[in-house]
């Protein structure tokens, strides 16, 4: 029993704590996951609750996965990890019973799995997290209650740390379909079949209505969201097909990202995140390109007026350096997590992606006479360097401070009985467990 125990420890804390980090590296893709999952439960009002619940989500997997690797408060844990399995077992049958979601996002855009295997896979953790209920009373401590607690919290504080760089700046690891090394072109020729149509839904006296970019409303109306809508071909993922409308309407995605030689974006999924200050590194940066003969186009996922109103105070001075695209909500946030983030595309491959925060304006000179080819290389081995790393530092920080947490525990222990010569129950029927 004590093997199978082990197994299922194993087992389910290690996919926890993985599912849990992937999660943590892009909290912003776990939340367009939950926000599809709102949507199919028709509770789309509560799309503001979707960042918070993927921080929440994979701090509560990735913790719970430590403490049944480590065994801390193992009666606590082991309760906890049946109820979080059982849920999203349950949620899982519905997915595969009825499809509403192609990918139930369990780790993150790092690994899809059909709604079939993810429900099997939930049934072997249910299942192994039911052997590890059972079993609790029969995993030894391996330290006292508070310096437990210490550890989780310590944990706790590093996976909500790692969350927090990553909504700040963009993703250590980029899973998305949007990574360095993506051949635009490629993708532009894979879906030139279908064709979108960007349309802007606005609210007035309670009633809303859907307006394409020829026929918005007056000043009367409250602009509520923008979306791409399928008009002709297979029904695809809306990230997929970033498809580029300039200010008339018209679709200028295929001729943009088939110019030979560099071509820099700026991705703007939400206005209102852009301060003054951002405005003007923008506005900084074009002219840095415009210097060197190239061309910075803004791609907004916010109205024609929102957007404009950030960039009306410079229009005279700097309004030819740049250009103002539209796409859908979802293909700007997936084409960069930062809103006011720079993606450097070449050839139609993109190279390399900065936060806003992060411009590389004083060195751009420089990445420009660098082979594209090598700043991609670069960029995709710092990717794997950190996911191989961090991982390796996690797993081993685990079971190390596991392995001597345990030894000094368990000299305390012995001291104390040697002094009191007192047995718990438990130790009793640990040693009894171990014969």
């Amino acid at each position: 029993m004590r093997i199978l125990r082990a197994i299922c420890r194993v087992v389910f804390g290690i996919l926890f704590v993985f599912s849990g980090f992937i999660k943590a590296i892009d909290p912003i893709g776990s939340a367009l996951k939950i926000k599809e999952y709102f949507g199919a439960m028709h509770l789309a009002f509560m799309d503001f609750l979707s960042i918070p619940g993927a921080i929440l989500l994979s701090t509560t997997e990735f913790i719970i996965g430590v403490a049944i690797l480590k065994g801390l408060r193992i009666n606590l844990f082991s309760k906890l990890a049946l109820w979080f399995i059982s849920f999203f077992t349950l949620l899982t049958l519905w997915i595969y019973l009825f499809n509403p979601v192609s990918d139930c996002g369990c780790f993150g855009e790092a690994i899809h799995l059909s709604n079939k295997a993810t429900f099997i896979k939930n049934l072997v953790l249910l299942a192994a997290a039911l052997v590890i209920f059972l079993q609790r009373k029969k995993i030894n401590p391996i330290a006292s209650p508070k310096v437990e607690w210490g550890y989780l919290i310590a944990y706790g504080a590093l996976i909500i740390a790692l969350q927090g760089y990553s909504l700040r700046n963009i993703p250590q690891i980029d899973f998305g379909i949007y990574k360095s090394g993506t051949d635009l072109i490629a993708q532009q020729q894979e879906n030139q079949e279908r064709e979108y149509e960007t349309t802007f839904i606005y609210s007035k006296d309670g009633v809303e209505e859907t307006f394409t970019i020829n026929d918005l409303p007056d000043s009367t109306w409250t602009y509520v969201d923008a979306r791409t809508v399928l008009v002709s071909g297979a029904a695809e993922d809306a990230s997929v097909n970033f498809s580029f409308m300039d200010a008339e309407g018209n679709s200028v995605g295929n001729e943009i990202v088939s110019n030979p030689g560099p071509v820099f974006f700026i991705s703007i999924y939400n206005a209102r995140a852009l301060g003054e200050k951002a405005v003007e590194r923008i506005i900084e940066l074009a002219d840095i390109l415009h210097a060197l003969d190239l061309k910075l186009y803004i791609i907004s996922a916010n109205s024609t007026e929102e957007t404009e109103a950030l960039f009306a105070p410079y229009e005279n001075i700097a309004g030819y350096k740049y250009e103002i695209l539209y796409a859908d909500y979802k293909a700007v946030i997936s084409f960069n997590r930062s809103s006011g983030g720079l993606t450097y595309v070449n050839n139609g491959i993109i190279i390399e992606k900065w936060a806003r925060g992060n411009y590389p304006s004083d060195s751009l000179d420089r990445i420009l006479l660098k082979d594209p080819e090598v700043v991609m290389a670069l960029a995709q081995i710092r990717e794997h360097l950190f996911a191989e790393i961090a991982l390796f530092v996690i797993l081993c920080l685990i079971m190390i401070i596991r392995f001597f947490s345990k030894i000094f525990y368990n000299r305390a222990i012995n001291a104390v009985k040697k002094v009191t010569g007192n047995v718990t129950e438990q130790e009793k029927d640990n040693l009894k467990d171990k014969e």
